[in-house]
């Protein structure tokens, strides 16, 4: 059975667009408004949507529909898995946080994931119980 869920960032593209909307008016130019559509929409292409995939051998997590920025992650180098609850201090994107790093592209839940190496990778999620299973279903304890 093979994990694979696609978490979309509406909130985050919303509020990115407030911030070029506000940004504009206090400056009001027509130029650093389209400057901001233009980088509100790069964004929102690399970072608006957050892929898992939990396969035979590996976790593949990637940002946007374009997967230039991926992490792949083998079955065996995860010692254990549990879910979590990030602080909104954590923001979203990529982040290195106390004791790891985290992918999100929205809200709080995530699934931590233990590395053979002694570091944690944090997976934002909306469906935190269903990766858990996916990881169980491949050995990893929880």
């Amino acid at each position: 059975m093979r994990y694979q869920h696609t978490q979309v960032g509406y909130w985050m593209a919303g509020a990115m667009v407030g911030l070029a909307a506000i940004i504009a008016l206090r400056v009001q130019s027509l130029t650093i408004f389209g400057v901001m559509c233009l980088v509100t929409t790069l964004a929102s292409a690399l970072f608006g949507t957050l892929t898992v995939i939990v396969d035979e051998t590996s976790v593949h997590v990637r940002f946007g529909p374009v997967s230039l920025l991926r992490e792949r992650i083998a079955v065996a180098d995860v010692t254990h898995a549990r879910v979590v609850r990030n602080s909104p201090l954590y923001g979203w994107g990529m982040r290195y946080i106390p004791h790891g790093r985290l992918w999100n592209v929205w809200g709080l839940d995530a699934v931590e994931l233990q590395l053979r190496n002694g570091t944690r990778f944090r997976i934002g999620t909306n469906e935190p119980q269903e990766l858990l299973q996916a990881l169980r279903a491949r050995g990893i304890s929880a």
